[in-house]
């Protein structure tokens, strides 16, 4: 199945909502471009066989001018002209450039006979292009001169489209400049289909980073509004809420663990394509289902908070869906377009006019944003373990280096001499008093952490009474 059908059946069978299709990249009528592309070159004698031996020619001086060695003249550039740059501002919304994309096609001609000076254009192509230069004075026909030609010896090309030459606009043709004995210009090959196929596709990417903005904005509204819900659900000082709260607490980590967007492995870390991120997001609600969290919620609007969470994801998996095909739309059709008129601009383009990646913008703010207003609501227990016992902090004491420890821990480490700080060993073990026990913490943790608090504490008395009374203490024997 050719590509763009297989593009136009993923926009209709992947549900998205209408108004993202109309602003999809427009493959069928970028294709059609293409081809007044081809009619215009091959009407001047520059098909694509012609055109590919003088990219292959341009290559060839790029490669023996980075080697400094003689090169003769390169014999065409095509120029994609950049549209005006704008100050980049933090966190703005991606827009469209003030002025349209106006690619040139320049040859090199001999100043004082109008001929192209490439010997790799056949007899009836030169012709042609020489009839060009003669007619310079038409409105439509500009011919310039070559205003850096020095630097174009000095300084080699990477790129087939490199802005080399300056266009001199006005209707006068300024003082001529020479190489050797040779005064040469730049012609400029009227063409106006490639002006169209490039404003078009500049001007779809603008709406699709448009639609972009306005989908992170309702996004961050969503997340915002379940912000306000999943905060009254989990207030800990309502008992309605405390059986929710552990649900709540699992539903969370689950979700941490998934890494649905972006993955923060050593190995694994980044963003994560459309089809890693679906079955992350599908494990994600397997793990759910598997746990019963979906179930049996005290509070009636505790299940449907669940779906908006769920659904905020999928939204997010849609959106990066559209932007990925839009994407390979895009490589396609520029492929295509060297293809059809090996003109060389796969690579350029995407400098002049960055795609708006969702997945590196739109998704990593908006994951930001729930974990600061979502995830954060309920604390998880592995952020207020002891860092030696990996239990939770009992009756937590914080030194003077701002480490905090439970109170057993540190006991322990006063009866062994222990005066370093295990994680910052700093001195400040043996001066530790009665002053040094956080209440607000404990408080805190005694809040949110009922159950493992009490078992804590029932653990440490036992142990406390091995500690006195040693090892008969395990038996628990009673005198009567």
């Amino acid at each position: 199945m050719k590509f763009g059908h297989a593009f136009q059946q993923r926009l209709k069978k992947d549900g998205f909502p209408p108004e993202w299709i109309e602003s999809a990249i427009s493959y069928g009528q970028l294709k059609k471009c293409i081809k007044r592309v081809q009619t215009e070159l091959a009407n001047l004698g520059l098909d694509r066989q012609t055109l590919g031996q003088l990219l292959r020619h341009v290559e060839n001086y790029n490669a023996e001018a980075e080697s400094g060695g003689d090169v003769d003249e390169k014999p065409f550039e095509y120029i994609l002209q950049a549209p005006e740059e704008q100050p980049e501002q933090e966190n703005a919304p991606f827009t469209a450039p003030r002025t349209p994309f106006h690619p040139k096609l320049l040859f090199i001609v001999d100043d004082a006979t109008g001929e192209p000076l490439s010997a790799s254009l056949a007899p009836e192509t030169k012709a042609k292009l020489h009839q060009l230069a003669v007619l310079k004075g038409l409105s439509d026909i500009r011919v310039s001169e070559v205003s850096n030609l020095d630097d174009i010896a000095a300084k080699p090309n990477t790129s087939n489209s490199s802005k080399t030459f300056s266009i001199d606009d006005s209707s006068t043709i300024s003082s001529e400049r020479e190489t050797g004995s040779r005064s040469i210009r730049m012609i400029e090959v009227p063409l106006t289909s490639d002006t169209e196929f490039f404003e078009t596709l500049s001007n779809e990417l603008s709406g699709i980073a448009s639609l972009q903005a306005r989908e992170e904005k309702k996004l961050h509204q969503m997340v915002s509004e379940l912000s306000k819900t999943i905060t009254k659900l989990t207030e800990p000082d309502r008992s309605s809420n405390r059986k929710d709260i552990e649900k709540w607490r699992a539903v969370f980590q689950a979700y941490v663990e998934a890494n649905i967007f972006f993955a923060t492995g050593e190995l694994d870390h980044g963003a994560h394509d459309v089809a890693k991120a679906e079955a992350n997001l599908l494990k994600f609600s397997q793990v759910i289902a598997e746990k019963g969290l979906a179930t049996d919620f005290k509070n009636k609007e505790g299940l449907s908070a669940l779906t908006q969470f769920i659904n905020i994801n999928r939204e997010m998996l849609q959106m990066l869906r559209f932007q990925e095909i839009n994407y390979t739309a895009m490589v396609k059709i520029l492929k295509k377009f060297d293809k059809r008129t090996a003109l060389g601009v796969r690579a350029e383009f995407p400098k002049r006019f960055e795609f708006p990646m969702f997945s590196e913008n739109t998704a990593k703010s908006v994951c930001t944003q729930l974990s600061k207003d979502i995830l954060s609501t309920v604390p998880q227990l592995d952020d207020y373990l002891c860092p030696l016992c990996f239990e939770i902090k009992w009756r937590p004491v914080k030194l003077r280096c701002s480490h905090i420890f439970c109170i057993r821990c540190l006991i322990r480490m006063q009866k062994d001499e222990q005066d370093h700080c295990p994680l910052c060993r700093s001195k400040v073990v043996m001066e530790a008093c009665a002053e040094n026990l956080d209440d607000d913490l404990a408080a805190y943790l005694k809040k949110w952490f009922p159950k493992e608090v009490k078992a804590k504490q029932k653990m440490n008395e036992y142990l406390a009474g091995i500690d006195e009374y040693g090892e008969a203490y395990k038996a628990k024997c009673v005198v009567m």
